[in-house]
């Protein structure tokens, strides 16, 4: 007999732990960030057939008019899950865009085109090729004659037929169309690159047969509205704008936008929570209103809906039970639903909040294989950064992907940490012309410093130039007292450019300070940003309880979680905490009770000391220090000094 009791202990004790199934209860991006399937059908249906609907009338339409669809509801009440599943359900009848707007209005048609080309870049289930190479095949103009075999390998005839296809109404024509024919050679990912907005180099742009970029908000917002000009007799692209709290009126324009220049088979989804639209809709003209074709709101999901939920979650642990438990959601009971509902239905993320509160309790009150436990419990919101931290470790593993985010949502990442850290008078009206969305002049709150904050990683030599030449006149007219300059990309060798940054920032200098991210850097600023977000949409859960932004900077702040961030230490903005003599004289005194131990259980040893409970040490900060015991001061011995830190064995040396 194996009941439910025994099957935890066993994880715990192969584990360590007993993980609580009812934990993922955030949905986000529904192309790169994977959740657990419900796989509960009757969960908001009447809003799933009102959007397939509407998908059907925007399909058996004649002139394909776009149409426009806001989804309202609670905080917690399963907005980004249904477009998860609707993404799920219905992309074999439209391509699907997920798009977390930016709250920069400076820079917002150039990223609405990022991640429009980002996600049309994704291969669906059951297909061998992205939506964007399905789009471009479906075209009637390129899919109806076996001359079209012959015309993709003759470029000039590619781009004669579309723009005698489609004659009027198209934005650079010639440069739009190159880049839909790079799209069938194998210059497929750099023809993505420059859809998607992307900086290029000279030498790119010339194998791509174009001579610039898409470097301003017109040419974005052109380029976007040329795919809503052409896919008449295509399958529809449905544009979810999600979370868009902290960009309302960005939003709404474009959506007007959409709307006035008879774009067409564009289905707009709009997400917004119900407190937040009743809020924001007092300031909206009557245009903007008037764009919107269908409103839906999503109601509270039944006690019945909710009790499949959790027997979903809960089916993987029964089904290592044999005999299985009389009751399909043992050890939680229907009772607690009924009793904190109200009437016959609960909000969805709650009845989930519910089921991961009781579960825990029930672990709990099961333990059978004690682990230590610290004199001082830690923090739950700790355990929640580290967990989110550690998820952001994962995905990110190479500092390559700084070249997958534009220079605008780094620098709005940063502005975010100052603002958490108390920094004030953070004016963007710094920067002029196309560089004018990159950068910002803030005081330092421990100085009174006034410091010019940009970044800039583009692979263009002449870009690289005009923002050299912006640099040198910002230093020259004293716009600040010391100017940062975060570029992770190789500066060019030569040219003015490189002359100028030679001047500014190659001499050892406190006026002028390059930067380099880290991987470490890049695992903090997306954790920060993703719990940030999550805060102002209402979606963010500690311990089963929802947290809003104000808590958030305030936990970030009680427990120094940025205290150890390089980047912000190396700006001044922060100390390390805790201070580094101390933290070492800690370590040497577990090592001395210890013959060689593991890098993960002194690390979690370390964590566990009522010290340094109430602080978050990330890994990265323990290795540096670890080595310097090693490498400088020859305290410690490291067995397998050549193996990745994680799998480290330390001892002291004799």
């Amino acid at each position: 007999m194996v009941d439910l009791e025994t099957v935890l202990s066993d994880l715990k004790a192969k584990e360590g732990i007993i993980p609580n199934p009812f934990d993922d209860v955030t949905y986000g991006n529904f192309w790169f960030e994977k959740h657990h399937q419900e796989n509960v059908d009757s969960i908001h249906q009447p809003a799933f057939q009102q959007i397939e609907y509407q998908l059907n009338l925007l399909i058996k339409d004649k002139f394909r008019q776009t149409k426009t669809i806001l989804l309202t509801g609670d905080a917690g009440c399963g907005k980004s899950h249904l477009l998860g599943r609707l993404k799920d359900k219905l992309n074999s009848s439209a391509y699907f865009v997920y798009i977390q707007p930016i709250e920069d209005y400076r820079y917002f048609w150039r990223h609405t085109l990022q991640y429009t080309v980002t996600s049309l870049m994704q291969i669906p289930e059951g297909e061998k090729q992205s939506q964007l190479q399905l789009w471009l095949k479906s075209l009637p103009v390129l899919n109806s004659s076996d001359w079209v075999e012959r015309l993709l390998g003759e470029k000039r005839a590619f781009i004669r037929h579309l723009k005698n296809s489609y004659p009027a109404g198209i934005v650079e024509a010639k440069k739009f169309f190159t880049a839909l024919y790079q799209l069938t050679t194998d210059n497929y990912d750099l023809a993505c690159e420059w859809l998607a907005g992307e900086d290029l180099d000279e030498e790119d742009l010339q194998l791509l047969g174009l001579n610039k970029s898409i470097d301003n908000e017109r040419l974005a917002r052109g380029i976007l509205s040329n795919f809503g000009r052409i896919t008449d007799a295509t399958k529809p692209i449905i544009i979810c704008f999600d979370q868009i709290e902290r960009a309302f009126s960005n939003v709404f324009n474009a959506n007007t936008i959409f709307h006035n220049e008879r774009l067409v088979n564009f289905l707009v989804l709009i997400s917004i929570t119900q407190e937040n639209w009743q809020t924001y809709k007092r300031t909206m003209v009557q245009s903007d209103l008037a764009r919107i074709n269908k409103n839906i709101f999503l109601d509270d999901i039944t006690i019945e809906e909710a009790e499949k939920l959790w027997i979903n979650r809960l089916k993987p642990l029964h089904l290592q039970c044999h005999p299985q438990a009389n009751s399909a959601i043992y050890p939680l009971e229907k009772k607690i639903l009924a009793d904190n509902a109200l009437g016959e239905r609960i909000n969805l993320r709650n009845a989930l909040n519910l089921g991961g509160k009781f579960f825990a309790e029930y672990i709990d009150k099961i333990n059978k294989i004690p682990l230590p436990t610290p004199n001082k419990k830690r923090p739950d919101f700790l355990n929640k950064w580290e967990q989110v931290f550690a998820e952001n470790q994962q995905e990110t593993q190479k500092l390559s992907i700084i070249l997958d985010y534009s220079d605008e949502e780094f620098l709005e990442m940063f502005r975010y940490v100052l603002e958490c850290l108390g920094v004030e008078n953070i004016n963007f009206q710094f920067l002029s012309g196309k560089n004018l969305s990159k950068g910002f002049t803030f005081t330092c709150p421990k100085t009174g410093m006034k410091k010019g904050f940009i970044i800039n990683n583009t692979r263009s030599g002449n870009s690289f130039t005009a923002f050299m030449k912006q640099c040198e006149e910002v230093i020259n007219k004293n716009r600040c007292q010391q100017l940062i300059l975060i570029r992770n990309v190789d500066t060019p060798k030569t040219g003015k450019g490189a002359e100028i940054y030679q001047t500014l920032f190659q001499p050892v200098s406190k006026k002028c300070i390059h930067h380099k991210l880290n991987l470490e850097d890049l695992h903090y600023l997306f954790t920060y940003k993703k719990l940030y977000k999550y805060s102002i949409s209402g979606d963010l859960n500690v311990n089963f309880k929802p947290i809003l932004r104000q808590e958030l900077l305030s936990d970030m702040l009680r427990y120094k979680i940025l205290n150890n961030c390089s980047i912000l230490n190396s700006l001044g903005l922060v100390k390390h905490s805790p201070e580094i003599n101390i933290f070492e004289k800690k370590l040497i005194n577990l090592l001395q009770h210890k013959n060689a131990t593991s890098f993960p259980e002194i690390h979690d040893n370390i964590k566990e000391d009522i010290d340094f409970c109430d602080c978050f040490i990330p890994p990265y900060f323990f290795r540096n220090i670890i080595l310097s015991l090693y490498k400088n001061k020859s305290i410690i011995n490291i067995v397998n000094p050549k193996d990745t830190y994680t799998q480290w064995n330390i001892s002291l040396l004799n």
